[in-house]
């Protein structure tokens, strides 16, 4: 098939990892792993396609002006130029179709449906002849939420969050940004998830696109709605390691809910592939690429296979995401090369432990381009490390603090308080925890020892980590150059954490 210049893609994806929201485990998948998986989806939409250029509902039938708009995103995501005489049977292309139809767009959803295709294939705002910009924006109302009144969307939160994305996707910035978010955080359920309106209950599709909206209009990734809202994803997923609807299609996993969930923790700094997004030892995307039929098509749950094709865009959309992440992070080239980072080459001595935690989610680098290797890491930010480097929660903490210099809200009081919980890490005297002051040599090997078994009774006295370092040396946890003193810089924090990964058999 035609293939486009990603860059706009690309920019869009490197400007989230800057901001901290890299996900996935990618140590354990390969550039092009997901490629034999997009290719089939992408054949199965080229054969439904009709002469109009368009997308049908189901193969056969005419072609649907929803269903095309998503194929129209998936392509692009893919990387195919929708522009191609290869998607043009007949001389139309699916944007022609776009373009053509006369098709009344009825609802707020319609409209930030058709403004997320049109920008996706880069063709304006413009449907016959309305902005789609301009009519969404004056769709907003005092209180900041986005609904159509005339149409009776006074009480729905789905057109709230799909306008939101939408904008958002055209380069629009959101007018009464602060009431738009908090609109939208009111409406959020007391299980933590959200309905697609007020007074419904929560379903997976809508908490994951929630969580998204919420994400672009500045709410923070460990804010205890973002928190709340993943605790309410997780209990979606099932046995099978997929997710589930909620209410509106039971408990059964299903392909369009696995597909909005790992976007959801993409865009959250989560990694889909983490011990905490396992169930049963599966994973949401053993059980996603579990459903793609041999033709290319993905079922919506197992053995059925409803609304193939836009199941199938919407799926293809994510596996398009997923791949062009492992391909940013480990570009292909010679065995020298500058890396991802400005500052770190792939021949620094701890780029491949860097480079696995950044692929894990553990890890993220700056808004600069830069990962500043050398750079002290405080206590607070060693204690997010191993948080995440575990895989463990800690949403469930955060609320009071047991030390005088660390007020409630604190950035990274959530994971102290849950590594004090578990005795991985001690306070200082005074009943201070210190979380600006730099993590040593030696307070980094004790923590490492007491996340596992066999970790001695703490002792006081100036020498009181000897004997936790002795074993940490001998558990082979320690970084070259090791000195029980000396703060510790990311580089080496990367790597002994890596270690504990892996003798733990977390990679």
């Amino acid at each position: 098939m035609g293939k486009r210049n990603k860059s706009r893609l690309a920019v869009i994806l490197l400007l989230s990892m800057l901001f901290g929201t890299v996900s996935g485990a990618w140590a354990e998948q390969k550039p092009g792993l997901y490629s034999r998986e997009i290719e089939k989806a992408v054949e199965y939409l080229h054969k439904v396609q009709n002469d109009d250029g368009g997308f049908p509902y189901l193969p056969g039938q005419d072609s649907s002006q929803a269903v095309s708009c998503w194929v129209i995103m998936a392509l692009a995501e893919a990387g195919e130029d929708i522009n191609a005489p290869e998607w043009a049977p007949a001389g139309n292309t699916p944007l022609d179709f776009l373009h053509n139809s006369t098709e009344d767009l009825l609802s707020s959803c319609d409209l930030a449906r058709t403004l997320l295709a049109l920008s996706a294939g880069e063709a304006g705002t413009e449907y016959q002849g309305v902005d789609l910009v301009e009519q969404i924006l004056s769709l907003q109302q005092a209180d900041g939420h986005f609904a159509w009144i005339s149409q009776g969307e006074e009480a729905l939160i789905n057109a709230h969050i799909w306008s939101v994305l939408a904008l958002h996707s055209a380069g629009q910035s959101i007018p009464e940004l602060e009431k738009a978010r908090q609109w939208l955080l009111d409406c959020q359920n007391p299980d933590g998830g959200f309905g697609w309106a007020l007074g419904i209950p929560s379903d997976g599709d809508d908490t994951a696109a929630a969580i998204r909206a919420l994400l672009l209009m500045g709410e923070d990734e460990n804010s205890p709605a973002i928190q709340r809202g993943l605790t309410y994803l997780k209990s979606c997923q099932g046995e099978d390691g997929g997710f589930n609807s909620g209410y509106m299609n039971g408990d059964k996993s299903n392909a369009s809910t696995d597909a909005w969930v790992i976007q959801a923790l993409l865009s959250s700094g989560q990694s889909p592939w983490s011990p905490f997004w396992t169930q049963n030892s599966q994973r949401v995307l053993d059980h996603l690429l579990g459903l793609q039929d041999s033709s290319g098509f993905f079922h919506y749950t197992a053995g059925v296979a409803a609304a193939p094709v836009q199941t199938t865009a919407m799926v293809l959309i994510t596996l398009s995401q997923l791949a062009q992440k492992v391909q940013e992070i480990e570009p292909e080239g010679p065995a020298e090369k500058p890396g991802f980072f400005t500052d770190l080459s792939n021949s620094y001595w701890a780029y491949h432990e860097i480079m696995e935690l950044l692929q894990a989610g553990i890890l993220t680098g700056y808004s600069d381009g830069s990962f500043k290797p050398e750079k002290s890491v405080s206590r607070a930010e060693f204690a997010t490390m191993i948080v995440k480097g575990l895989g463990l929660a800690a949403n469930e903490y955060g609320s009071e603090s047991q030390f005088k210099d660390l007020a409630p809200g604190f950035w990274a009081l959530a994971s102290i308080q849950l590594c004090v919980e578990k005795g991985y890490v001690n306070g200082m005297p005074g009943g201070i925890f210190q979380p600006n002051g730099n993590i040593t040599g030696a307070q980094l090997a004790a923590i490492l020892v007491r996340t596992g078994p066999g970790a001695p009774e703490p002792i006081s006295g100036p020498r009181w980590y000897e004997e936790l370092v002795k074993l940490a040396g001998e558990k082979g946890l320690l970084y070259p150059g090791f000195d029980p003193h000396a703060p510790a810089s990311r580089a080496q924090c990367a790597y002994s954490i890596m270690k504990l990964r892996s003798s733990l058999g977390l990679n």
